[in-house]
């Protein structure tokens, strides 16, 4: 799992960069606000810590913009502000948990674990990929509201991607997935599928958008490429 920490004060950047990595996490260190906001809206990213006080802007405003960016990851806010008003600004521009500094490592460790676990789109009823809406009970799929009518297997293609969305998924797995282990089609289904499902996307502005990956397969991105 990669993660982003964006923390501006080298002292608690250190500590926590270094025991994450220790753990097994993939972790890089951004220190800017800005710089923070274009590398989680790439998709190469999991999981966010975020400090509520860095230098060029407000955390809290930061995390607002991510959200509004169609940015779902689960985030985790840093402050030393103990306050209740505080913990509750944090809270309602989208963060989904909240560790005042000082705190113990194994406190964070816990709390992300949890926070990643209750976000885990491979098990999730409903997804969300950048404007685009999924409910997988219903079996719908829907960008601003407005329905993409997609036949059976182009629904199981594309939960397939969504589920993994900003990483790539080989045919072999989409094919599984969607077809099943046993079903006589070759991987060139899978190509005739996902052009399908690009004109369909491509009929609404602010749909994700699937890139094909030289030699390996297909990643879907939660906005146009």
């Amino acid at each position: 799992m990669n993660i982003l920490l964006v923390e501006d004060d080298p002292g608690i950047g250190r500590f926590v960069h270094r025991g994450l990595t220790a753990e097994g996490y993939g972790v890089e260190w951004e220190r800017s606000g800005e710089g923070a906001r274009r590398r989680l809206s790439s998709g190469a990213f999991q999981a966010a810590i975020l400090d509520l006080g860095l230098p060029d802007m407000d955390g809290a405003d930061l995390c607002r913009h991510l959200r509004d960016d169609g940015v779902d990851l689960p985030i985790c806010m840093l402050t030393a502000r103990a306050s209740l008003d505080e913990k509750l600004v944090g809270f309602r521009c989208g963060a989904d948990d909240y560790l005042t500094k000082p705190f113990a490592f194994e406190e964070l460790l816990a709390r992300l674990a949890v926070m990643v676990r209750r976000s885990d789109p491979r098990h999730a009823d409903r997804l969300r990929i950048g404007a685009m809406h999924m409910d997988v009970r219903a079996r719908t799929a829907q960008t601003d509201g407005v329905d993409l009518k997609l036949s059976q297997r182009e629904f199981d293609v594309l939960l397939c991607l969504a589920r993994q969305a900003g990483r790539p998924v080989r045919r072999d797995q989409i094919l599984d997935s969607a077809w099943g282990a046993d079903a006589d089609v070759t991987e060139n289904a899978v190509d005739v599928y996902v052009g399908y499902l690009r004109k369909r996307l491509a009929n609404h502005s602010t749909a994700p958008s699937i890139q094909t990956v030289r030699g390996v397969g297909f990643v879907l991105h939660g906005t146009k490429a």
